[in-house]
């Protein structure tokens, strides 16, 4: 079990210098993105379902690929990619993220309508 990573984790992590992202804005991304990842998942006991510490290695994993994505996709208008070179035309990024899902499988609140 972990903790929750701050920015110079993360920064460390992405290998993106503060020239070209600044604590700022990275420590935006992060607290967003671990907004979304609490909404959706739950761990600890019962008692005390979303405890600081421990915080499992997985949801780790996942925050910070979640992070990557929102880094990556900041100066893409509309998510689009392959603007210019790209054999087909433009792709999207695709909403879903794999790894995300994978990380974060066992940890998600199953919510019924």
């Amino acid at each position: 079990m972990g903790t929750v990573p701050d920015v110079a984790a993360v920064r460390a992590y992405l290998k993106v210098p503060a020239t070209a992202l600044s604590d700022e804005d990275l420590g935006l991304m992060l607290a967003a993105s671990l907004s979304d990842q609490t909404a959706r998942c739950r761990w600890g006991t019962p008692e005390a379902p979303n405890p600081a510490d421990p915080y499992p290695e997985a949801l780790h994993m996942a925050l910070l690929r979640r992070v990557q994505r929102e880094v990556a996709a900041r100066n893409l208008p509309l998510g689009m990619v392959g603007l210019d070179a790209s054999e087909y035309g433009p792709t999207r990024l695709p909403f879903l993220d794999s790894l995300v899902e994978e990380h974060e499988r066992a940890y998600r609140v199953q919510v019924l309508a």
